[in-house]
């Protein structure tokens, strides 16, 4: 059972300054401060998972005089080691029985924007703009994460909270710090009689980025940031997984950088266009494009202290982020000719969206991958005059297109020994996957009135 109680208060002032007839600066502030409490209390009668849970501290416990006389063990031990690792560790043991466990945060945060406007013509607006953002921070409900990642006693594994304080201890751990942003912007807008165009070049740079991932057994909600300096990879290691390739027994505690080296770990780039035609009274064409280059940094680290990436975010160093496709297009299509001198009128409308490739887990393992795609919705209606009847046809997804919104790790099934399966592989091993679709073809009737 968990409670969480939030308070959330505000101050803040936007103000437009006419520096001269055609100079503009817009100066906003805005100060945050936030409170949070929580609570939970764990009940708890698994005796199955207790057992299992036991086996696997054992192996994980197997010494290198045991491996030097029976080298298979070495693998059974690894494996072991990162079964805990995915949050097997106290996660569903009796040892939760009846414990309760408290915390709370407080946050004060200062944002705001600055934008500097030119007017030249009447026409044209040139601009730029700086803006700082922030998402406030909070506490992950998955209970695994008390014992995330591995703590270590007297230089072995355990999965035994009263070895490590307790869990009241370990409540920390639940925890994830507030989201940053530095926007950067500098465009144009021109607009003249049935013609409008804007073009903008943007950059934002996120610290602590606030990450959820599904790793096939628990929740990890994971900031990250990126280190100055060269990590050698270590923020790349496979995983304790011996069969895994780059395999490395310490993965889980490699990687970490000195907190002053620490910055932002996402950053996201590139320029929009928008265009709007008129040609006729009755047609409006509109059409857009954007290009984003959206990705994480070389070298992550998982928090502002420069601790580790959590393993299971590997693949992140250097790539895209997940849902975000580097091209976008849209376009849309409306004509609404007048029904002889009768007050009646038509809607003839379409539009479209182009997706390139991206992908669609946060963890980026390439089986989650949604190759690009096209969506078309269309409507078709009739209108009264002033519009105070319509009735209009529509279709969404009209070519019917099959996409995932999401894919994701199938709790605790195991691939097949193919490479499909195997490359890359998971902490624990051989992974399957599931998505979820997209809506396909629906259409329908809507009919509006007005009084």
């Amino acid at each position: 059972r968990y409670r969480q109680n939030m308070n959330s208060f505000a101050a803040f002032t936007h103000n437009i300054i006419h520096v001269t007839s055609n100079i503009d600066l817009t100066l906003g502030l805005r100060y945050t401060t936030e409170r949070k409490r929580f609570a939970a209390t764990f009940g708890n009668n698994n005796t199955g998972c207790v057992a299992l849970q036991q086996t696997l501290t054992d192996e994980a416990n197997i010494t290198a005089a045991q491996i030097a006389a029976t080298p298979a063990l070495a693998t059974r031990r690894a494996l072991a080691q990162a079964l805990i690792g995915l949050g097997c560790q106290g996660n569903s043991t009796a040892e939760l029985n009846g414990v309760s466990i408290r915390d709370r945060r407080s946050e004060n945060q200062l944002t705001g924007t600055a934008i500097l406007s030119w007017k030249p013509i009447d026409d044209l607006l040139i601009y730029g703009s700086y803006s700082r953002g922030y998402k406030a921070g909070g506490f992950n409900f998955d209970r695994s994460a008390l014992k995330a990642p591995l703590q270590p006693a007297n230089g072995q594994i355990t999965t035994s909270f009263a070895s490590l304080g307790g869990a009241q201890a370990l409540v920390g751990n639940l925890q994830f710090d507030p989201e940053k942003v530095n926007a950067y912007e500098i465009g144009a807008k021109y607009a003249t009689g049935p013609f409008s165009f804007s073009i903008a070049g943007f950059r934002q740079e996120f610290s602590s980025f606030q990450l959820n991932t599904f790793d096939g057994t628990v929740f990890i909600v994971q900031n990250v940031n990126g280190c100055s300096q060269s990590l050698n990879g270590a923020d790349r290691d496979q995983s304790t997984f011996a069969a895994a390739p780059n395999y490395n027994a310490a993965a889980a505690s490699t990687g970490a950088c000195a907190s002053d080296n620490v910055g932002y770990g996402v950053v996201s780039q590139g320029v929009e266009l928008e265009a709007t035609l008129v040609p006729a009274r009755d047609f409006r064409f509109t059409a857009g494009l954007t290009y984003a280059d959206t990705k994480y940094r070389d070298n992550l680290v998982g928090s502002n202290s420069g601790a580790p990436l959590n393993q299971a975010l590997r693949k992140l160093p250097g790539d895209n982020l997940s849902n975000a496709p580097k091209v976008v297009v849209t376009a849309s299509a409306a004509w609404t000719p007048d029904i002889g001198n009768s007050g009646w009128s038509m809607l003839f409308y379409g539009d479209t969206r182009l997706s390139s490739d991206y992908n669609t887990g946060s963890d980026l393992f390439p089986q989650k991958e949604q190759d690009g795609f096209a969506l078309v919705n269309a409507r078709v209606g009739i209108r009264a005059p002033s519009q105070r009847i319509s009735i209009e046809l529509w279709a969404q997804n009209l070519l019917n297109k099959n996409y995932a919104q999401v894919a994701f790790n199938s709790p605790f099934q195991q691939g097949a020994s193919t490479a499909n399966f195997q490359d890359p592989v998971y902490p624990g091993g051989r992974q399957l996957f599931s998505q979820f679709l997209a809506e396909p073809r629906t259409y329908g009737v809507t009919l509006r009135g007005r009084f």
